[in-house]
């Protein structure tokens, strides 16, 4: 073999590495998140097909829902020590992690007006002021919105509520946050943890009456099977977010950074659009299948709930802090 044919051959092995070479560098972060996959798994395929598009395929964002890499605490503990990647979590979530606690005071019931008034709060400097110490703490990047969510109601199996008092008793699974728990409480009902992965089945086998999630969400998982009423209290406004581990976002090239975070702004494009298109077809789904939609008077709820968070206020979250948010409208 004379050396012009092995210069070729040369040649020809290094092309053949180079056009290897991106597929063998393809990073690949699970994305954990604890509501069923037909909810939000449609959001985090989205998002990461924007990561793809934007880091030529380099990074992968996989969306592992359901709850299988852990619940909301064992989520947020690995994003600590980087065991969990990445992390697709409602906003509220945040009174989770370490430093958080002045997160509560975002499921306080009915601290938020409307959801323009929560919206302008979440892109606001109050906001970043208030996450900036947690994320240190915490140990992970807060990558962005990416979608509005529709407001929590409230749906039971067999008891028509149109106002607190018909909650006395009631069995209803509720996210294990302080605020939201003293709420359902003082409304009389009595709140059971059961994780989001066997809230269907607990439902239909009687060991809850019902629990609170957005019309979207309830029709998505099904709930109408094994519920009969919809009660419109829209008492929680929120959004998900993508956080990071902050090992793994330190390690990222600053255009790879910035591609996830380019991926967040169209994902929140996209998804908040669709997330109100899918809540008010989800409120024709659930009647076709049965539900009756309930449109209390939220007065009595609205007093019952301030009365139950004046006793939180300075111990929960900071004093102010509900009134830096309500500035905010």
């Amino acid at each position: 073999m004379n050396r012009r044919i092995l210069a070729i051959a040369a040649a020809v092995g290094c092309a053949a590495v180079l056009a290897v070479a991106p597929a063998r560098a393809q990073t690949t972060f699970r994305m954990a998140f604890v509501a069923p996959p037909p909810v939000w798994g449609p959001i985090a395929d989205y998002y990461g097909e924007q990561v793809a598009k934007l880091t030529n395929g380099a990074i992968k964002v996989q969306g592992v829902g359901g709850g299988q890499l852990g619940n909301l605490p064992q989520n947020y503990a690995g994003l600590k020590t980087g065991q969990i990647d990445m992390m697709l979590a409602d906003t509220g979530t945040l009174a989770l992690a370490r430093g958080g606690k002045d997160f509560n005071a975002l499921f306080a019931p009915y601290v938020f007006h409307d959801h323009a008034h929560f919206r302008k709060f979440m892109f606001s400097k109050t906001f970043s002021d208030m996450l900036a110490p947690v994320e240190k703490e915490a140990g992970f990047k807060y990558i962005g919105y990416v979608s509005d969510r529709a407001p929590r109601q409230l749906t039971t199996a067999n008891t028509r509520v149109t106002k607190p008092e018909d909650m006395k008793g009631l069995k209803v699974r509720v996210p294990e946050t302080p605020t939201i728990l003293e709420v359902f409480k003082a409304w009389g009902a009595a709140p059971t943890p059961v994780a989001a992965a066997e809230l269907y089945l607990a439902m239909k086998q009687g060991i809850v009456d019902g629990q609170d999630n957005g019309f979207d969400a309830i029709a998505g998982a099904k709930y109408y099977e094994v519920q009969k009423y919809a009660i419109r209290i829209d008492y929680i406004q929120s959004a998900l977010m993508v956080l990071m581990a902050e090992s793994k976002w330190n390690a990222l090239s600053p255009a790879h950074r910035q591609a996830m975070l380019d991926a967040a702004i169209a994902t929140e494009k996209w998804a908040s659009k669709r997330t109100w298109e899918v809540s008010d077809k989800s409120i024709a789904v659930l009647r076709e299948k049965g539900m009756e939609i309930v449109e209390p008077d939220l007065a009595p709820f609205k007093a019952s709930a301030a009365k139950a968070l004046s006793a939180l206020d300075g111990n929960l979250w900071s004093k102010g802090t509900l009134e830096k948010i309500a500035a905010e409208r």
